[in-house]
């Protein structure tokens, strides 16, 4: 097991210095993103300085949208201290903006369905609503085809 640095805290303590849920301790343990807490000789998980630093990575490796198996391979990439760490990271985040870029060009795409939508209905002035009937058509139904 690696060595205590600085503070050493239970898992309640630990879990609310990060912002997180000893749940949420535990599972990115299991999920292999934490090391397996060292125990006390009463059973009792304790962290120390250098797992909260890693816990704060995954934390901000997630909120900019990095799945947990991207943050697993950040943490072995780094931990090998490979020289081409920083080209691989490079390619990681590439990857996650050609895929942010996809997105949102179909959910601009969405959007210009919905506001076409939305037009035909505020200009409708008939009985029956015209989306409703256009989503009913044999037509819609082939176009989800």
């Amino acid at each position: 097991m690696r060595g205590m640095k600085g503070r050493e805290r239970t898992i309640g303590a630990f879990a609310n210095a990060c912002g997180v849920s000893r749940d949420t301790v535990r599972f990115y343990e299991r999920a292999g993103l934490l090391p397996r807490a060292r125990r006390t000789v009463s059973r009792y998980r304790v962290y120390g300085d250098e797992d909260e630093a890693r816990l704060h990575f995954i934390r901000r490796a997630q909120a900019i949208g990095l799945t947990l198996d991207d943050i697993r391979g950040l943490l072995r990439q780094h931990e090998a201290r490979t020289p081409d760490e920083c080209r691989r990271v490079a390619a990681l985040l590439r990857e996650r903006i050609e895929g942010l870029d996809m997105k949102l060009a179909e959910l601009r795409a969405f959007r210009k369905v919905l506001a076409e939508n939305l037009a035909r209905c505020e200009a409708g002035h008939s009985e029956e609503c015209p989306v409703v009937v256009d989503l009913s058509s044999s037509r819609a139904k082939e176009a989800q085809r």
